[in-house]
């Protein structure tokens, strides 16, 4: 997913269950400067055509929302937005390579799989993966890795500091620290006067920043950093406050 689709859709993002955003094309160009005046609306058409954006024209003015399919295609790209982390427990399983198969001597094929569903190696043929590994790694394995690999949970940590381990192996702590900054900045541009939320010419370029930082630290969170960090501000949170300044 582009950069610009990414802030389009992240600005229109709203709680599941709670009225979805819904935002001036206009208020939506001002997060994506970068794109002329055609660029912005090829690129509305195309996301409506994709069916992950809805719009509707509604006393004079033309309002963008994001549709449930663009929801979830939002929650594939950032993982933290995903309601399953508000349950997790801490728990973890594991995967340990034992006698590789003749058709993947390397295991290399189950490799590639496991790091591009986010686990991650602990060593050399050992992976974990937060909340269990995903549907496709344990069919894979029991189809055709079923006698050469083992997969358990890990409900307690009998050595190892766990949660210092994970902070350091998914670099949690710059994660933290960005959302920390990012939700300082949309403290400062909200400003309210009678209840109506103005923004200065200088604040639209700040806002448009402060969407690139939470793009880019999104991409870095692989779901569950606030789980180790329960100081920083919840980043659903963070992403409707900023929000806030555009939505309707």
């Amino acid at each position: 997913m582009k950069k610009n689709t990414q802030k389009i859709l992240l600005s229109l993002y709203s709680k599941e269950g709670e009225l979805k955003n819904r935002v001036k094309t206009n208020d939506l160009q001002m997060i994506v400067p970068e794109l002329s005046d055609g660029g912005f609306r090829s690129l509305i058409h195309v996301l409506k055509k994709q069916n992950v954006i809805t719009t509707q024209r509604l006393l004079g003015y033309t309002y963008v929302s994001i549709s449930h399919h663009g929801t979830l295609l939002l929650e594939s790209e950032f993982p933290a937005l995903s309601s399953k982390w508000e349950d997790w427990d801490g728990k973890w399983s594991c995967l340990v390579f034992m006698d590789s198969p003749s058709f993947d001597k390397q295991f290399r094929y189950l490799r590639k799989l496991l790091l591009s569903e986010g686990a991650l190696a602990i060593s050399r043929g050992v992976y974990i993966s937060p909340g269990g590994f995903s549907q496709v790694v344990i069919k894979e394995c029991q189809t055709s890795y079923i006698s050469n690999v083992l997969v358990f949970s890990v409900g307690d940590w009998k050595i190892a500091a766990e949660s210092s381990f994970i902070i350091e192996k998914y670099g949690l702590l710059d994660v933290a620290e960005t959302y920390s900054g990012v939700s300082n900045d949309v403290t400062r541009l909200i400003k309210s006067d009678d209840g109506e939320i103005r923004l200065t010419d200088s604040q639209k370029i700040s806002l448009n920043l402060v969407y690139d930082r939470l793009v880019e630290v999104l991409l870095e969170d692989p779901g569950f950093c606030t789980f180790y960090f329960k100081e920083v501000e919840n980043i659903k949170n963070i992403v409707l406050r900023l929000n806030s300044l555009i939505s309707y």
